[in-house]
């Protein structure tokens, strides 16, 4: 009768056992069986869209426009020497382009954005507010400033009631205004020295908003792909709306024309 053979030690080891178990494993992991090397690569997943869409237009103003009115400026000398200023600026038209018109997506519908952390400028520069309308986001501080060789009182009302109401001194520091103003809400700034001053701010819960020039164009960029109202606000002509959609390639930058009449 034939005896068994002796058993292996080193395959009968446990502890052995387990340790070459895992060195087989990390072999497959550093150099894959022919079967994995040869499997189709699989392609990343690709990135989202990026919003790449733009609006961009011209505000236009029809026919004859009003007449700039010649301001009454005696009662500071001032301002009197200011002869750039010298006319109205309610409604500003410039070969047929209109100014200070604030072109913004409808608030609510471009999702939520923080307010930026460096305020909105207004310059009062030669006895008038520059420029005559801004765009902030809520939350967003206004900074006042007053590069005239002459005093104001700047007042800022929303609402009917004063959020701020301050003298400032030639070249002083500017003036913050910080509100609780929202969305569609406007603050009008207004001197209490100089009655003809007035400027507008108009409040989005989003920064996709412009302001047009002399020239009445404007331009806002950075949007998602969508069907959008776009909204024009002129403080003495009104507000006008139309639906505006933004594609993606060549579709991703649309042009929109708003025109008022007298």
């Amino acid at each position: 009768m034939r005896t068994a053979a002796p058993s292996n030690p080193v395959m009968t080891h446990p502890r052995l056992t387990s340790l070459l178990g895992a060195l087989l494993g990390a072999l497959l992991a550093v150099h894959p069986t022919v079967a994995d090397a040869d499997a189709p690569k699989r392609a990343p997943a690709p990135p989202a869209e990026v919003a790449k869409g733009s609006i961009k237009g011209t505000v236009l103003f029809e026919g004859e426009p009003p007449e700039r009115a010649t301001l009454d400026r005696k009662s500071d000398p001032f301002c009197a020497k200011q002869t750039a200023t010298a006319n109205a600026d309610d409604v500003v038209v410039t070969k047929g382009k209109l100014a200070g018109v604030l072109v913004r997506i409808k608030n609510g519908s471009a999702g939520t954005h923080a307010a930026p952390t460096t305020p909105a400028v207004i310059d009062q520069v030669g006895c008038a507010y520059s420029p005559h309308v801004i765009g902030i986001v809520a939350g967003q501080k206004i900074a006042v400033r007053n590069s005239d060789g002459t005093f104001h009182n700047i007042r800022g009302i929303l609402k009917g009631k004063d959020v701020v109401n301050k003298m400032q001194a030639a070249k002083a520091a500017d003036v913050s205004i910080e509100s609780k103003a929202a969305a569609d809400d406007v603050i009008e700034l207004a001197c209490g020295v100089h009655p003809w001053m007035h400027a507008f701010a108009v409040v989005q819960d989003h920064p996709y908003f412009a302001v047009t020039g002399s020239d009445g164009v404007f331009a806002i960029s950075g949007l998602a792909p969508g069907t959008y109202t776009l909204e024009a606000w002129h403080p003495t002509l009104g507000a006008k709306s139309m639906t505006v959609k933004v594609g993606v390639g060549a579709k991703a930058s649309i042009n929109a024309r708003f025109s008022y009449k007298p």
